[in-house]
């Protein structure tokens, strides 16, 4: 009951919610994060051992990224449509 009615129509409601919200560099960013977020949920609750050189770097990448969307991305994009 929980798993079908709070977990997953909750999120599934409320990460379209946020889709309808944000550019689709940061839907896509965000839809990769949930790689290294579930890593992270193993490591901190199930002690379980995972490269942490490796998951630093893709995070970094990851972060990147976004600030790469942000900054120029958006940018762009405010550009043209003021232009409009």
């Amino acid at each position: 009951m929980y798993l079908g009615t709070i977990a997953s129509g909750a999120g599934y409601f409320l990460w379209n919610k946020g889709a309808c919200q944000v550019n689709a560099g940061v839907l896509a960013i965000m839809n990769n994060v949930l790689i290294p977020m579930g890593l992270i949920v193993n490591v901190l609750i199930w002690n379980r051992e995972e490269d942490l050189g490796r998951l630093l770097i893709g995070g970094l990448i990851i972060a990147a990224s976004l600030w790469l969307n942000e900054k120029w991305v958006k940018k762009k994009v405010e550009q043209k449509y003021g232009e409009a």
